[in-house]
C-alpha cells in the first residue's frame, strides 16, 4: 500500500488504509505501507500487529523537487518489495505516481503487479481541487491523474456510491469500499462526557456538537442551526471539536462574537485521537452538516461514523452516504440539505427529549458495530484483490 501522507496529518491512512491492512493481513496475506516520513513515526519501520509501516522519503530544501524526490524514493520502495498487488490509496500525488510508474514497468515486462486504487474522495472538479488553492497547471495534473488512475487500475475501491457514478467504470472492476469502524475509532470504547461538560462550565446546558473540520458547510449555516435552535430552547450551547482547513473555525468565532453567541459557541480545535471519545459523549444531541456539493456527495464522512459508534444521536443533512449509515427515525435524523429550519426543529425537539435522545443513540452504536466495521466491509475487496493477484 502506497499512501500520500502518514498516520496523523489526515485520516486516510490512519482510519483506512491501515484497518484494510489489517484486515487483508488476517486472512494470510503479507502487507506493508509505505508512507512518507513524518515526524510523529519515532522509527523509519514499524511493526503494527501483522502489518508493517514504513516511513519513506526525506525532504530536501527544495520546491517541487523535494516533493518529486519523495514521490521517487516511495516508488523505489515499493518496487523493492515486488509486490503481488501495488495498491495505491488516492489517484494523485505520491499514490498516484507509483501507479503509473509500475503500470509502464508491467506494459515493459519488467514487474506484473496487479494495480489496484482507493478513491476516498473526488479530487477533480467540484471535489477538493476547489477547495485547497491549487496553480493552474496542479489543477490540470491532479485531474489527469484521477482520471487516468481510475481508468487503469486493474481494482478500484470506492467509499461511495457517487465517486462510483462519477468515475463511470465497468462495474466488475469496482468494489464498494465505505468507511467503517475498527477498534482503533474513536467511541469503539465509550467517552464520559461529563467531565468535558464540567470543564467547560456545561454541566446542565442543553449541548449541540458539531464534529468537524469545517470543509463540509459554510460556517455562517452552523451559526444560524445554533441562533434558530436557541430561540426554541433558550440557553443551548454549542461544542465545536475541530480545526478548520482554512481558518474556517476562526471565521466562526468572528461571526458568533457579530452575531452575540460567542458565549453560547466552545471552540476546542483539534483533539488528540486518546481524547475525542469524551469529547463526542459531552453532546446532548450532534449536528452533522453536509452542502450539496459534489465533494460532499463524493465523500464518506468518517467524522459521521465516529459519531455513531460513540452513541451520538445524529442529526445530519441528507447528502451522498449520509442515508446510507443513518436510517431516519431509527439510527438518527436526516433532514433536507440546507434546511436551517428543519435541522434547528429536530435538534430542538430531541435537546428536551432524552429518553428519545438515548435511544436514538444506542441504535446507531448497535448498527455500525453489526453493518458498518470493517472486518464486515473488507471481505468483498480482499476476495477481489486475492482473485486478480492469482489471476
Amino acid at each position: 500500500m502506497i499512501g500520500n501522507f502518514g498516520l496523523h496529518r489526515k485520516a486516510t491512512m490512519a482510519a483506512r488504509a491501515v484497518p484494510i491492512a489489517r484486515e487483508l493481513a488476517r486472512r494470510g496475506n503479507h502487507v506493508s505501507v509505505l508512507m512518507p516520513t513524518e515526524p510523529v513515526l519515532a522509527k523509519p519501520t514499524e511493526d503494527i500487529g501483522t502489518i508493517r509501516l514504513s516511513s519513506v522519503g526525506r525532504f530536501p530544501p527544495l520546491p517541487f523537487v523535494g516533493h518529486v524526490w519523495v514521490g521517487v524514493q516511495l516508488v523505489w520502495a515499493a518496487l523493492r518489495l515486488r509486490p503481488d498487488v501495488l495498491y495505491a490509496f488516492k489517484p494523485i500525488a505520491y499514490a498516484g505516481l507509483a501507479l503509473f510508474v509500475f503500470w509502464l514497468l508491467r506494459s515493459l515486462g519488467f514487474v506484473d503487479s496487479v494495480l489496484a486504487l482507493d478513491a476516498d474522495d473526488w479530487e477533480g472538479e467540484g471535489g477538493w481541487i476547489d477547495r485547497e488553492p491549487r496553480s493552474w497547471w496542479l489543477r490540470r495534473l491532479i485531474t489527469w491523474q484521477e482520471r487516468w488512475c481510475l481508468a487503469h487500475a486493474d481494482v478500484v475501491s470506492v467509499a461511495s456510491r457517487e465517486i462510483e457514478r462519477l468515475a463511470n467504470l465497468d462495474r466488475r472492476r469496482v468494489i464498494y469500499a465505505p468507511n467503517a469502524a475498527s477498534p482503533s475509532s474513536p467511541g469503539w470504547i465509550p467517552g464520559d462526557g461529563s467531565s468535558i461538560r464540567a470543564s467547560l462550565g456545561l454541566r446542565d446546558t442543553p449541548l449541540i456538537l458539531a464534529y468537524t473540520r469545517f470543509v463540509e458547510f459554510d460556517p455562517a449555516r452552523l451559526l444560524a442551526v445554533l441562533e434558530r435552535t436557541r430561540s426554541l430552547v433558550p440557553g443551548t450551547h454549542l461544542l465545536v471539536v475541530g480545526k478548520g482547513l482554512r481558518d474556517e473555525d476562526q471565521v466562526l468565532l468572528r461571526c458568533a462574537a457579530q452575531r452575540g453567541l460567542d458565549h453560547a459557541v466552545h471552540l476546542i480545535g483539534w483533539v488528540p485521537a486518546y481524547e475525542l471519545p469524551d469529547y463526542l459523549a459531552a453532546g446532548d444531541v450532534a449536528a452533522y452538516l453536509l452542502d450539496d456539493t459534489r465533494l460532499n456527495r463524493a465523500k464518506c464522512p468518517m467524522k459521521l461514523v465516529d459519531l455513531l459508534l460513540a452513541g451520538a444521536c445524529v442529526v445530519a443533512d441528507d447528502v451522498g452516504q449520509a442515508h446510507e449509515y443513518v436510517t431516519d427515525g431509527e439510527t438518527g435524523y436526516l433532514v433536507r440539505p440546507g434546511d436551517v429550519d428543519a435541522m434547528a426543529k429536530r435538534l430542538a425537539s430531541l435537546l428536551v427529549d432524552r429518553e428519545t435522545r438515548q435511544k436514538l443513540g444506542q441504535a446507531a452504536r448497535a448498527s455500525v458495530l453489526a453493518h458498518w466495521t470493517w472486518a464486515r466491509q473488507v471481505a468483498p475487496l480482499a476476495d477481489a484483490l486475492e482473485k486478480a493477484a492469482l489471476c
